[in-house]
C-alpha cells in the first residue's frame, strides 16, 4: 500500500465506519442536535433522509455513543434484508432482555416492550436507531407501526429514529410517516468542511505534512460535491495513484486521473 510512501501510519480514508473521522460540518452538528431534541423531549419518532454516502450511519453511530453515556438504552442496527423476527430477536439482545434462539415473533415482540417497561420503571429512556429503514419489508414497517404506538412511546420514554435515502422514504407507507416528529435532512459538506475533513484524516493517519496541494484539495470537492463516501473513495485512490507515481504532493491532475480511474461506466 502507500502509507510507506507517504508516511503515514496507516491508511486516512477507510471504507468502513470510523468513529474517530467523524467530521462536524455544519449540517452534521445540526443533525445531531436534532437528534438530541428527539431523545431529550421524549419524542416519538425521527427520520433522517439523505442521499447514499452522506454518513446516515455514522451519525447514528455517533448518537449511540452519546446515548449510551447519559444511560439511555440504546439499540442499533440495519434493517436491510431482516425479518421480523430476527429484527425484533437482534433489539431484545442489545436491550439485554432474556431472549431464546427458539422464541417466536410474538414471544419476542412481548419481551421487547417487557423490557422498555423494565427501563420506563428505572427511569431509564430507550432509543432505538434503526437504519436502512426503507430497505425494510412490509411486514417489519408494520411491526415497527405497531411499536411506534406502544404505551412508553406515547409517555415519551421509548424514541424510534430511522434513516432511509431521500429518495425512498415512500416505502415507510403513509401511516409510519404520519407519526414523525422530527425530519433531520443530511446534506453533502460544504468546500470548507471538505478540506477540513481531508485534512483531519491525514493527520490522525500521522502524517505530519500537506499531502495534497491546495488546488488539488479544492478538486476533490469539485468532483464529489462533498458526499463523504465519494470523497473518501477519490482521496484514497488519488494517494495511491501519486505513489505510484512517485509525487511529493498530489495535484490537480492526479485528482482527475484517478476521478477517471474510479468512475463506474454505466450502460456499456
Amino acid at each position: 500500500m502507500y502509507q510507506a510512501h507517504w508516511g503515514l501510519e496507516r491508511t486516512p480514508f477507510p471504507s468502513g465506519l470510523e468513529p474517530h473521522l467523524f467530521y462536524e460540518g455544519l449540517n452534521q452538528r445540526e443533525s445531531l442536535a436534532r437528534l438530541r431534541f428527539l431523545a431529550d423531549n421524549g419524542r416519538r419518532l425521527g427520520l433522517v433522509l439523505g442521499e447514499p454516502g452522506l454518513g446516515k450511519s455514522l451519525l447514528l453511530e455517533m448518537f449511540a455513543r452519546e446515548c449510551r453515556q447519559q444511560s439511555r438504552a440504546v439499540a442499533q442496527l440495519s434493517l436491510l434484508g431482516l425479518s421480523s423476527r430476527e429484527c425484533w430477536w437482534q433489539i431484545c439482545a442489545e436491550l439485554q432482555a432474556r431472549v431464546q434462539l427458539e422464541d417466536d415473533l410474538a414471544r419476542l415482540f412481548r419481551k421487547l416492550t417487557e423490557r422498555i417497561v423494565e427501563n420506563r420503571l428505572q427511569g431509564i429512556s430507550t432509543v432505538l436507531l434503526l437504519d436502512d429503514a426503507d430497505q425494510a419489508g412490509p411486514d417489519l414497517l408494520q411491526h415497527l407501526l405497531r411499536l411506534a404506538h406502544f404505551k412508553a412511546a406515547d409517555e415519551g420514554w421509548l424514541t424510534l429514529v430511522l434513516t432511509a435515502n431521500r429518495g425512498q422514504a415512500n416505502r415507510l407507507g403513509s401511516k409510519l410517516l404520519d407519526l414523525i416528529d422530527l425530519r433531520i435532512d443530511l446534506q453533502p459538506w460544504d468546500e470548507l468542511d471538505t478540506i477540513g475533513y481531508l485534512q483531519l484524516a491525514l493527520v490522525e493517519a500521522g502524517s505530519e505534512r500537506p499531502l495534497f496541494a491546495d488546488q488539488a484539495l479544492s478538486k476533490i470537492y469539485q468532483l464529489t460535491g462533498g458526499v463523504p463516501r465519494r470523497v473518501n473513495r477519490l482521496a484514497d485512490y488519488a494517494l495511491l495513484a501519486g505513489s505510484s507515481s512517485g509525487q511529493e504532493l498530489v495535484c490537480t491532475a492526479t485528482i482527475q486521473s484517478a476521478y477517471d480511474a474510479i468512475q463506474v461506466p454505466i450502460g456499456t
